[in-house]
């Protein structure tokens, strides 16, 4: 016997609003998983933006107190203001170097001859590969391959192929078999004078080479006053162009400001021009 249809309809009825409760239920957590996603999202965002914010600050920082030990140092070799370690050794050519505190930041800077560097102006495809082989970076046979395709698209062959001038490093990123790791492989090593920089070092040298790599900035991150070592001496005839390399440490991260300087007038009265100037970053920590 079928019970009456009230009662029928009442169960119906029951059912129904267990779906829509259901329903409503399943609405309320997804609006709250979505709620949470967006929260999530801006909480990250927040913190992306609050870490760029703190990289912006210390590369201005790095930036002012960079430039300005960098001048300081250029001031005093001008001047003749050595310290007294270099007073004592100055008949050896030792590098101009010092270390300053500015603002409550101990900044060590180091002008290095660019004519102690590999001029890739004019560099035979012997003295790069050499240079690509005291790298570690390849095997002496791909060297030569790296070498020789360099200094193809740098002179051409006066037939096919054209002559591509180097204006700077970051130009034999267009070689082929040359990448952003070759580059910063070398880049401590090799400088663009396009002939401006006479009375150049053999370069071919292992011992310059050797010399270099102590100077570098990753070499010198190293030493507690990041300072190159008192035995450090520049060979040869020194030229009025420097690479100068000033390290800022901060916390745990060591950050490198490079100008490439000519001694004689410049802008804003200087007795120095600023030939090129690189973005600050940051010295690779050893593995």
């Amino acid at each position: 016997m079928s019970p009456p249809r009230s009662r029928r309809a009442g169960g119906c009825g029951r059912c129904l609003w267990r779906r829509q409760r259901g329903v409503a239920l399943a609405l309320v957590v997804s609006f709250i998983a979505g709620l949470s996603l967006l929260v999530a999202g801006l909480v990250l965002t927040a913190k992306t933006d609050t870490r760029l914010a703190r990289v912006h600050l210390a590369r201005a920082q790095v930036t002012a107190l960079g430039d300005g030990a960098i001048n300081l140092l250029l001031g005093d070799v001008i001047d003749g203001r050595l310290s007294q370690t270099q007073a004592q050794t100055q008949t050896r050519n030792t590098l101009p170097q010092a270390r300053y505190v500015l603002g409550g930041a101990a900044v060590s800077v180091l002008a290095l001859p660019e004519n102690l560097l590999l001029d890739l102006s004019s560099a035979s495809a012997e003295q790069f590969a050499a240079l690509v082989e005291f790298s570690g970076l390849l095997a002496p046979e791909a060297a030569q391959l790296v070498a020789r395709a360099v200094v193809h698209y740098r002179d051409g062959d006066g037939e096919s192929s054209m002559a591509h001038p180097l204006n700077s490093l970051e130009d034999i990123l267009n070689v082929r078999g040359v990448n952003r790791v070759t580059l910063e492989a070398l880049r401590d090593y090799v400088t663009v004078s396009r002939g401006a920089v006479a009375a150049r070092v053999d370069v071919a040298d292992a011992r310059v080479f050797t010399q270099l790599q102590q100077c570098s900035p990753r070499a010198r991150a190293l030493r507690e006053d990041m300072l190159a070592s008192d035995s450090e001496s520049a060979p040869g005839a020194v030229s009025g162009a420097f690479r100068v390399d000033a390290l800022v440490r901060q916390d745990r991260d060591v950050w490198l400001r490079r100008r490439w300087v000519r001694l004689g007038g410049g802008r804003d009265g200087l007795p120095w021009t600023v030939t090129r100037t690189e973005p600050v970053r940051m010295v690779p920590r050893p593995s």
